[in-house]
């Protein structure tokens, strides 16, 4: 595909200047300004093409959202992400075209949730367009028969589509309206703006597809291994056999802890549900315990989720090291989420 457009060709060596320069900042051997100038080179032949709305076009504007990803402000992310999400509304992709387009949509989408977690509002392509553009129901059909024929990876992009779905529920729509950016403090809706019923059924029944998720796991989602914390390593250890089982099962625990921490008084769970703290253990067990950097920077904004939860000062240097390793190895900015934990929890050192 890269060799018949040259905008597509452009853009994946632009990203991969970018991650160069961002992860080696003293490298004197990589020539100021390559990325930014393969940037551009791809956008100018990309403006060219862009009418004819082919799987190479949609092709580059996701990899140029993740390029202008890794450049800007992380606060800036769904200003960036913006004009790829009209793309794709427009062409009509969702999560179930079928082939390089339905991939790309769901790259897309990762990066959508990041970027509702990060300013407490609604995803940017509506929830309901992910999947049967019916609801809910039929929604979570297809990824239940999907995963019988396309394999474990669909039950992963389910767990995509239900934090999305927790999201949409619980967003502020204030700060969609205005535009204003979450703080460290920031959190989601509680859902006082609609009636109590309403409200509580819709998290009933998003919390009972959340639990039959987890239940109905495939073995290729399952852990291999866990070793509780201790005194050397304040979180558990947690191994999965692949990083779709590492990034789906992260999501499914930070769509849980949202839930939790937005329960409404009169709902009553299972004996069996595990409480919001232990989904916050298990989120950064998850990323101590596996290295790989696809699945590191994913889960930035489940880290800074969890993070909110830890009182412990071990606990919290733990989560701090990780960040700022991700970021020295990545090139994705941590140091922001990093300071807002800090702020959260006071000074470390008293």
């Amino acid at each position: 595909m890269t060799r018949l457009n040259e905008h597509l060709k452009y853009a994946m060596l632009s990203l991969s200047a970018r991650q160069l320069e961002q992860a080696n900042p003293g490298d004197s051997g990589l020539s100021p300004n390559l990325s930014l100038n393969l940037y551009r080179q791809a956008v100018y032949s990309l403006l060219l093409q862009l009418s004819k709305r082919t799987t190479a076009v949609l092709a580059s504007c996701v990899i140029l959202s993740i390029f202008e990803m890794l450049s800007c402000n992380p606060k800036m992310w769904k200003r960036h992400m913006d004009g790829c999400a009209s793309l794709l509304e427009a062409i009509g992709t969702n999560g179930f075209v079928g082939g390089v387009e339905q991939a790309l949509f769901w790259v897309f989408a990762r990066m959508d949730v990041g970027g509702s977690i990060i300013s407490c509002t609604k995803p940017l392509i509506p929830v309901h367009q992910w999947a049967s553009k019916t609801d809910l129901d039929a929604d979570v059909g297809l990824f239940r028969s999907s995963n019988s024929t396309r394999g474990f990876g669909e039950w992963a992009n389910y767990a995509v589509y239900l934090t999305a779905q927790v999201l949409d529920l619980l967003a502020v729509t204030l700060l969609e309206d205005t535009g204003s950016v979450a703080g460290p403090r920031a959190s989601f809706s509680d859902g006082s703006t609609r009636s109590d019923s309403e409200f509580r059924n819709c998290w009933t029944k998003l919390w009972a597809y959340l639990e039959d998720w987890q239940a109905q796991r495939p073995a290729e989602l399952q852990k291999i291994m866990c070793i509780p914390g201790s005194e050397h390593s304040p979180f558990p250890t947690i191994i999965y056999s692949n990083m779709t089982a590492m990034s789906g099962n992260q999501l499914y625990h930070t769509a849980s802890l949202l839930m939790l921490q937005h329960k409404p008084a009169t709902v009553k769970l299972s004996p069996k549900s595990r409480s919001a703290l232990w989904h916050a253990r298990q989120i950064c067990g998850i990323s101590m315990s596996n290295d790989l950097h696809s699945v590191w920077i994913s889960s930035v904004q489940p880290l800074w989720i969890a993070g909110r939860c830890m009182s412990h000062p071990a606990e919290h240097k733990a989560i701090l090291d990780l960040l700022g390793k991700i970021e020295r190895t990545c090139g994705l900015a941590t140091e922001w989420r990093a300071n807002d934990l800090r702020e959260l929890w006071g000074d470390l050192e008293e």
